[in-house]
């Protein structure tokens, strides 16, 4: 307190409130206004900050503090109806900094987050389209070939290349008229006027079926897998386009018991989860995807009731935090792994009982067109 301090020192303690009390914001250098930006949420950002003055507008849409940004962000979980029927607020659970968990809508309406990357959501109107939702800017694609079936929607994905810094849409597709002959169709983000096609007729037919189911995105690389039939799993290298095959490293004895197994990414890994009979799950993890190796993790149990019904559709804070849904009770249930217990659950206000959710992150990402 100032009352205590002595004669001497007290005339250069007023002298230096004085002059810190005469500083403001705007006389701070570049790099630490920079710092305190980064610390503000992408809506803080877009909606307000860019707008106080040009010096943070520039600062704000500099690729430095988007990419830095991004960096920083961290994965949650975008949850939106497969067939929706119009356009809602998507739900968007996210771990806010003190590390709890947070349960919101994204700011902009449309129908299905079909796939994510960097922030940037795939989605389709009159054709596919690519959207930052914290932004509301929309890219454009190309129009698909007129000689190809489109094929599912649900199937397409977005995903970025580091090596090449560009960003690359995959379409799996059936040539029209009576060939059933599949290819897929990728498309280089800002460089390509028309999409260029990949055959993948050289795969086993029951492996080919694999591009129908949706993508799984992490970084680098679309993986394509089934929950149920298929043991196989699809992965396209996104900068070479270099599709390979690869088994998840199932002991023999699950393939011949009623095992739930069911692959999600947590935006930078693939993971597989196993439901044995006995209801204990365990967790793999893809140890490398150009190789396809995958390491046990962990195994834990559910302690709610009735964990039969219990659906893993998304990993909100990797590796402790689980996104479940009910089925038919449509309730979205989010698991703690480290404490084995509820964190929350949230009714999905929908009218269908089948979601989709994808790994997202609230960025600034844009795209020049």
């Amino acid at each position: 307190m100032v009352g205590g301090l002595n004669s001497r020192t007290r005339p250069y303690y007023h002298r230096m409130c004085k002059k810190v009390s005469s500083k403001n914001i705007e006389s701070l250098p570049d790099e630490l206004l920079f710092d305190i930006l980064l610390r503000l949420s992408v809506e803080d950002l877009y909606e307000r900050a860019r707008l106080v003055c040009r010096r943070w507008s520039h600062i704000i849409h500099s690729d430095a503090f988007v990419n830095t940004h991004l960096h920083h962000s961290t994965f949650g979980l975008v949850i939106s109806e497969i067939y929706g029927w119009r356009n809602r607020n998507l739900i968007y659970v996210s771990v806010t900094k003190p590390g709890r968990i947070e349960i919101s809508e994204l700011i902009c309406k449309f129908r299905t987050a079909w796939s994510s990357c960097n922030g940037l959501v795939l989605e389709l109107k009159s054709s596919l389209n690519i959207l930052n939702p914290a932004t509301k800017q929309t890219f454009l694609l190309p129009p698909f070939p007129y000689e190809c079936k489109f094929g599912f929607t649900g199937s397409s994905g977005i995903a970025y290349s580091a090596a090449s810094m560009k960003y690359k849409v995959v379409q799996p597709h059936l040539l029209r008229g009576g060939s059933q002959r599949m290819r897929l169709g990728i498309l280089t983000v800002g460089v390509d006027n028309s999409w260029r096609h990949v055959e993948v007729e050289h795969l086993p037919h029951n492996v080919r079926q694999l591009c129908y189911h949706t993508p799984l995105i992490t970084e680098g690389f679309i993986h394509w897998a089934a929950e149920r039939d298929n043991e196989k799993v699809l992965t396209m290298n996104v900068e070479t386009e270099i599709i390979t095959e690869t088994n998840p490293p199932l002991p023999e004895a699950y393939l011949s018991t009623s095992t739930h197994k069911y692959y999600l990414s947590t935006g930078w890994y693939l993971t597989l989860l196993v439901r044995r009979e006995d209801l204990m799950w365990e967790v793999w993890e893809m140890k490398s995807a150009e190789s396809g190796e995958w390491r046990k993790q962990r195994h834990f149990q559910f302690a709610c009731e009735h964990p039969e019904f219990i659906w893993p559709f998304g990993w909100v804070k990797y590796p402790e935090v689980l996104a479940c849904h009910t089925g038919r009770a449509r309730t979205l249930i989010l698991y703690n792994l480290h404490k084995h217990e509820i964190d929350s659950t949230k009714e999905l206000p929908s009218l269908t009982d089948d979601y989709k959710a994808v790994p997202h992150r609230n960025t600034l990402v844009w795209l020049s067109p």
